[in-house]
């Protein structure tokens, strides 16, 4: 299998934030209009693995390049506080040292019955704090994310801007577990909030700020060169994309920075035509759920037939004289 690490950088419309994953997350409605002054860029990392061009068999995930969640955090923001964060935690995943500990009722995602969850807040620093934080396929699980802080920060009083991003966040199914309205209020004592989403096999990481990321691209390239993972730019979200046009794009390009051949094989012939079928064969089923079959549909009705008018038998009307 291949590995590669993908990643976008681009403005985030606060009032028109767009899907958050695909069918699996959600944006939580707006209560508010963003204001039009407030400019948040958003860079989303995400990665997969694979074994051609086609990524018909492509895993994805950050976990999925090769690279570890912890060390992509670490390595745009080095020694750097952040305040981990957590709402609608489990009770027995608690970290040691949290702070702001509430316990209270409330339902998972499409749940019908009331459980025991909890909010938290925690100050973590370096890659082996924040490993503890982010493990397993499902990270998110375990906090919800984190704000870029300075070390002087009222964490309690940021907290309270940190609620509307995330408060009463798995009520719906598909979750939606973020307010984007939320974002420029926390950015005012924060530089930059990392978010967890979800990629289709593990996650994604969503980070959300005032200015770009200096050397984003160059920091990237050196984490996927030491995990030998090919770094892919994107034009949008990863989590939104296909790799396959992703490929063929830097494919294109690839030879005006490199001497070394494309890394990802070319798929057989074959494999791009079974994913047409299978994309055509998909839209097909999606109309025919729609329209109904013959044999279940309603005839449309018909206007009655009107007598039709006949001249009569010339005998008939000799005998009637």
């Amino acid at each position: 299998m291949l590995h590669a690490l993908g990643f976008s950088d681009t403005p985030f419309d606060l009032s028109s934030p767009g899907r958050l994953c695909r069918g699996r997350e959600r944006w939580i409605e707006s209560w508010e209009t963003p204001e039009e002054t407030a400019a948040v860029r958003r860079v989303v990392i995400s990665g997969a693995a694979f074994t051609d061009d086609s990524a018909a068999d492509a895993r994805r995930g950050v976990t999925e390049s090769g690279v570890d969640l912890a060390s992509v955090i670490t390595a745009l923001f080095p020694r750097k506080t952040l305040l981990a964060f957590m709402e609608d935690g489990h009770p027995a995943d608690i970290p040691a040292g949290a702070e702001g500990i509430e316990a209270y009722e409330g339902h998972r995602a499409g749940g019908r019955s009331e459980l025991g969850l909890v909010r938290w807040h925690l100050r973590v620093s370096g890659v082996t704090a924040i490993r503890a934080l982010v493990r397993g396929a499902h990270p998110e699980a375990q906090v919800r994310g984190f704000a870029v802080i300075p070390r002087d920060t009222d964490d309690d009083a940021l907290m309270e801007r940190i609620f509307p991003l995330v408060g009463f966040s798995t009520l719906d199914s598909p979750p939606a577990h973020y307010q984007p309205a939320a974002l420029p209020s926390i950015l005012e004592q924060a530089s930059a909030v990392l978010l967890l989403h979800r990629d289709k096999h593990g996650p994604a990481l969503g980070i959300y700020q005032a200015q770009p990321i200096p050397g984003l691209a160059d920091k990237l390239a050196r984490l996927s060169r030491a995990a030998d993972a090919l770094l892919v730019p994107f034009a949008i979200p990863p989590m939104l994309a296909r790799w396959d046009r992703a490929l063929s794009d830097l494919r294109e390009v690839w030879s005006e920075s490199h001497t070394e051949p494309f890394p990802v094989p070319v798929a057989p012939a074959s494999a791009h035509q079974d994913r047409r079928r299978g994309r055509r064969r998909g839209r097909r089923d999606r109309s025919a759920e729609v329209a109904p079959t013959s044999d279940d549909a309603t005839p449309p009705p018909t206007k009655p037939e009107e007598p039709v008018a006949t001249a009569e038998p010339p005998q008939a009307a000799a005998s009637e004289e």
